[in-house]
């Protein structure tokens, strides 16, 4: 099981010349440990001089200019219906494995185990289909890795593949991510 840390939120102050950040101004966020806990701090670009080291984790950001809109993760409900329609999209396997994953972490998912009895989830149904993936699967490439994960949402069950990413994909499925599950605060009806 995946543990929860508490992070504390940006102070929007440069932590080396204690200043106020300014809207738009960019920054680096460092995690350290400090006595069994997490501490956070944030540093002006202008102040960085790489992480120190013994930083368990560092990311740039940005602070938001006021005139930006804000944006809110979308509800559960909306996202767990993106992760069952992204399995039609096989171009979309990372991103939705990164949703899966982010899902889980929400708890809005959870791992359940394959069936005992009968045919496993997402299995041919027919001799004819069974027949097809026998076919489709003698050659050589290598068996999929599945989750089988429940929706806490309405306890429906799907099948996501275990894919892997590599680091140099990794900014661009974390931008592609963030626009599929984020929305404009301004959008949403009152």
């Amino acid at each position: 099981m995946i543990g929860e840390y508490k992070i504390n939120r940006t102070t929007r102050r440069c932590s080396v010349g204690d200043r106020p950040l300014e809207p738009g101004e960019v920054y680096y966020s460092v995690v350290t440990e400090a006595d069994e806990d997490f501490k956070r701090v944030d540093i002006a670009a202008d102040a960085w001089t790489g992480p120190p080291e013994d930083a368990i984790g560092w990311w740039k950001n940005r602070v938001p200019r006021a005139e930006e809109k804000k944006r809110e993760i979308a509800p559960p409900e909306v996202l767990v219906e993106l992760l069952r329609s992204m399995a039609e999209q096989p171009a979309a396997a990372k991103s939705r494995f990164l949703l899966a994953l982010l899902l889980l972490r929400k708890r809005h998912l959870k791992t359940v185990d394959p069936p005992t009895s009968g045919s496993p989830m997402g299995a041919p149904q027919s001799d004819q289909e069974l027949k097809s993936t026998n076919e489709a699967t003698a050659g050589n490439s290598p068996p999929r890795e599945v989750m089988l994960l429940q929706s806490n949402v309405d306890q429906s069950t799907m099948e996501v593949e275990v894919v892997a990413i590599a680091s140099s994909e990794a900014s661009r499925l974390q931008d592609e991510l963030i626009d599929l599950i984020y929305r404009d605060v301004d959008d949403v009806p009152e």
